[in-house]
């Protein structure tokens, strides 16, 4: 224009300028643009229960439209999978193995991603933490898409009780915030799109500390029964009970505080204690899970490590408005808030780091999902730093440094998560595991035993045939596994990722530098190829089959194929 190149290639440079503007408008026109800003609060507090109900129905359908769908990988499978077996009455039993090999390791073989070996002989059991998988079986009641329902619910929970908290907190528009900042956080969207437990604990955690400020029997039960949800889904979070019971104790006001805290702790006690003997009975101890002995998963040495990784991905991810949330432990910004929410949320905030500060070390941003049990809790606060900046200065200026910073953190959070691709078809890429599956069942005879390892969950669980563990196989030995299997009566195949072939060369001895020996059997070249062998003795010869990955809704064809 004029000759001179106008480009846009971000939202931030606008935004600025927006925002620029905005400031001018203030300096300039004081009076009008404290009357708009008004009008705009009295429209939010107004249709408040409108618009935080726009944005959990929004979370949910997100998570709905672009999520998984899908019982792949070690979580998803282990889960659902789970969740079938509760609603059978298979367990909490211990599971026998199918088939006995001549191998020190045959046990570990058969246990797919998901399960390890039980404590009795020639079992397995599942290694994940019973609550979501009932939480699952419970929703297949509504049919076979049911569990996979249940994160993106729990997802338009997560937002309603935050705006609950984030209300009691400072007010009718901190709660809207609040409920915006938990729908538009980079972890919650990415875990809403995976049937994982992460959510659903955000969820309940939140909505037992919301329930816990109520001074009503019934809002002592609610917290209660919220919390024992809660630690059903993360039995390691038993110490954060304490949160909500603290709250519970100081919130009375009939002098009965013995009593309410009897009361809350009614449905903890079987719940800690079930846990307790479930743990025994799978893994040896109370203190065991299916991740291994809490000395193995908790050290001292992880603290410092722990502490960068985490406030890197808080930073890199939340943007450096986090800082934010710290405002309302400032004595200025003080004046506007409930002093006792803020403080039962930072403690909230505080206890859920401490039990993952020790914990064993990631190196992925998503793993803040470990956090999300005080999701809802830094969540409030971040919205009462923006309501104390907005009410420690004089109007309009306060609110527009307010407007300011919240918009370019919401903008900065909304450009992270779409550089991870958040909103793209994350989907697409795990449904390849259905494809394969059907290719199985489809094509394979009913005695086929399938070698894999990332593919060892979801292809029992769309095709019902046998799975073992090549990396469980042992160099010494590899090449008699195949042939025992035969002679166990199965026609042994073996199904992995492009990415897994370096794997099972190493694991079973062969050479770096050539194919993999055995005849293909199919082939699916996109989404990072997947190729299905025949380790056959005598394989058929057949002319492979091109695999092409299902593009349709996992719900939208589902069948019962769940069968082990």
């Amino acid at each position: 224009m004029f000759g001179v190149a106008l480009r846009s290639r971000d939202p931030f440079r606008p935004l600025v300028v927006g925002l620029v503007i905005l400031l001018l408008q203030a300096l300039i026109y004081r009076e009008q643009s404290q009357r708009d800003f008004e009008r705009v609060g009295r429209f939010v507090r107004a249709h408040q229960r409108r618009i935080v109900t726009l944005l959990a129905v929004a979370l949910a359908a997100y998570g709905i439209a672009l999520g998984t769908f899908t019982a792949s990988g070690s979580d998803a499978y282990g889960y659902v999978s789970e969740a079938y077996l509760w609603a059978r009455g298979t367990l909490p039993r211990a599971m026998p193995m199918t088939i006995d090999l001549p191998f020190p390791y045959s046990d570990q073989m058969q246990a797919p991603l998901g399960y390890r070996v039980g404590q009795a002989a020639h079992t397995m059991v599942p290694t994940y933490s019973p609550g979501l998988p009932l939480l699952m079986a419970a929703a297949l009641a509504a049919g076979p898409c049911g569990p996979f329902f249940v994160v993106p619910l729990c997802g338009a929970m997560f937002v309603w009780f935050t705006w609950r908290l984030g209300e009691r907190a400072a007010g009718r528009i901190n709660g809207v915030l609040a409920a915006s900042i938990v729908a538009t956080s980079p972890v919650v969207l990415y875990q809403s799109l995976f049937p994982m437990s992460d959510v659903p604990a955000g969820a309940f955690w939140t909505a037992g500390l919301w329930f816990a400020l109520g001074t009503r029997w019934r809002d002592t039960a609610a917290a209660a029964l919220c919390t024992a949800v809660g630690l059903l889904i993360r039995p390691n979070l038993l110490v954060l009970c304490a949160v909500p019971l603290l709250q519970v104790v100081l919130t009375n006001r009939d002098g009965r505080w013995g009593l309410r805290a009897a009361a809350f702790c009614i449905p903890l006690a079987p719940v800690a204690l079930g846990i307790a003997a479930l743990n025994t009975y799978y893994f040896g101890a109370p203190s065991n899970s299916g991740y291994g002995a809490a000395s193995e998963l908790y050290n001292w040495s992880n603290v410092w490590p722990n502490v960068k990784l985490y406030g890197s991905w808080l930073w890199a991810s939340e943007s450096p408005g986090v800082l934010i949330a710290l405002l309302p432990l400032l004595p200025p910004f003080m004046r506007s808030v409930d002093r006792a929410v803020i403080r039962i949320c930072v403690l909230m905030c505080a206890v859920t780091f401490a039990c993952y500060v020790s914990y064993s070390q990631f190196d992925v941003w998503w793993y803040l999902r470990f956090l999300l049990p005080a999701g809802g809790a830094f969540a409030v606060l971040l919205a009462a730093g923006f309501t104390g900046l907005a009410r420690a200065f004089p109007r309009p200026y306060g609110l527009v440094a307010a407007t300011a910073a919240l918009a370019l953190v919401l903008a900065a959070r909304v450009s992270f998560a779409a550089d991870k691709g958040l909103f793209g078809s994350t989907g697409g890429g795990e449904r390849r595991c259905v494809a394969i599956g059907e290719f199985v069942e489809q094509y394979l005879p009913e005695n086929a035993a399938l070698f894999s390892m990332q593919h060892s969950g979801s292809l029992r669980f769309y095709s019902g045939r046998l799975t073992l563990r090549y990396d469980w196989v042992q160099k010494e030995s590899a090449r008699d596994v195949p042939a025992a299997v035969e002679r166990a009566g199965y026609h042994p195949f073996l199904v992995i990722d492009d990415l897994e072939a370096s794997d099972v060369r190493k694991e079973w001895g062969l050479p770096e530098d050539r194919p993999l020996p055995w005849p293909v059997r199919a082939r699916m070249r996109e989404l990072g190829g997947v190729t299905v062998f025949d380790l056959a003795t005598n394989p058929e010869r057949v002319s492979p089959i091109a695999l092409e990955p299902g593009t349709a809704h996992w719900c939208s064809a589902m069948r019962p194929l769940y069968r082990r």
